[in-house]
């Protein structure tokens, strides 16, 4: 009996860190600038930078009937070069390079 309970509170644990919805990242275009992209997207879970260029991840939240109890959001990045979006997508799609 405890089992259940204990799944249902890790998978409601997870979905409230993920409350931006994955359709949002359809909004979000080349070219627009980090206070855009952040009005669409909130604040990113992580940024990394390297010379020139810098990376925001999200995790953004799976539609209803994409989700499994293990996994209900997916990872995006958003990559700015000299401050506009140059790439994004999904991480698992991510460039190399």
């Amino acid at each position: 009996m405890k089992r259940p309970a204990l799944v249902l509170s890790i998978v409601m644990t997870l979905a409230g860190c993920a409350t931006v919805p994955v359709r949002n990242i359809d909004r979000v275009q080349a070219g627009m600038d980090r206070d855009q992209v952040r009005s669409i997207m909130g604040q990113p879970d992580t940024v990394s930078h390297a010379p020139g260029q810098e990376c925001a991840y999200y995790s953004l939240l799976k539609d209803f009937w994409s989700r499994v109890p293990w996994s209900v959001s997916d990872r995006y990045y958003v990559c700015y070069d000299e401050g506009k979006v140059a790439s994004f997508g999904k991480v698992d799609a991510a460039p190399s390079g």
